[in-house]
């Protein structure tokens, strides 16, 4: 294989003195490696192979558990701060959870390295400042992962999704349109066209308003009604760790 971008994602003890890496590259998508030595080197080798740092890499092998070889960082390491720390780590365990290995999903690569430098950019100090940046990142993972349906289109129908309409998420057929009681707002997987309209939008437009409050008339709250939703069945029963310990660590907050 070439030299290959590449960022770690998750890595544990192989033997009495190597790692396993789960790492993310544009070409191969989400490809494990042994570190040879990486445990005992830990004045230099270690100290490269940490998340969030830009890495080229090189695998080596035919088996499917490749060997890492040469590395150089590929730029400056991105230092995430506070609670912006444990959103990194929530997306690198959503990667390791949900992308198939060996495929490559080059808009999943590109929407990582946004992720991160937006993430680098935050305070950490609120959970609030979080919240933008991971819905379109999930967004952007669940649509390359073709598990999320078109937010603006009706397949049962064959027609554009219509503002004044309320449309429900099914797992087999994406959005239907449903009739509420008058006055009843949707909740649950039932969404107004509206609001899945605006989502479309934000998602479109992503990095230019991935920093934007999620007040009143911004669809951040649909945004993640929405993820959960799809999110849950791909997940399982399964706790994510990156979610529990960031509550073990901010629950006194």
């Amino acid at each position: 294989m070439p030299p290959q971008p590449a960022y770690i994602l998750h890595s544990r003890p192989f033997r009495d003195s190597s790692l396993i890496l789960e790492l993310l590259t544009p070409d191969y998508g989400r490809i494990a490696c042994i570190a040879k030595g990486a445990r005992r080197d830990k004045q230099r080798r270690q100290r490269a192979l940490q998340p969030f740092t830009p890495l080229l890499v090189t695998l080596l092998g035919r088996h499917d558990l490749k060997t890492l070889g040469p590395l150089e960082n590929a730029g400056q390491p991105l230092w995430l701060k506070g609670r912006a720390v444990y959103a990194g780590l929530y997306a690198n365990e959503l990667l390791v959870r949900l992308m198939p290995e060996g495929e490559s999903l080059v808009s999943v690569f590109a929407a990582y390295q946004v992720l991160l430098q937006q993430l680098a950019e935050l305070s950490g100090d609120s959970s609030e400042e979080l919240e933008p940046p991971l819905r379109l990142f999930e967004l952007h993972l669940l649509q390359a992962l073709g598990s999320c349906p078109e937010l603006d289109y009706c397949a049962i129908e064959g027609a554009v999704i219509r503002p004044d309409r309320v449309y429900r998420l099914t797992q087999e057929e994406g959005f239907i349109p449903v009739v509420i009681p008058p006055g009843q707002t949707p909740r649950g997987a039932d969404f107004g066209g509206g609001q899945l309209l605006q989502v479309a939008q934000w998602l479109a437009e992503g990095a230019q308003c991935a920093r934007g409050e999620g007040g009143r008339g911004h669809p951040l709250a649909d945004a993640k009604r929405l993820t959960r939703l799809l999110l849950g069945p791909l997940l399982g029963h399964r706790p994510l760790k990156s979610r529990e310990l960031f509550r073990q660590v901010y629950s006194a907050d």
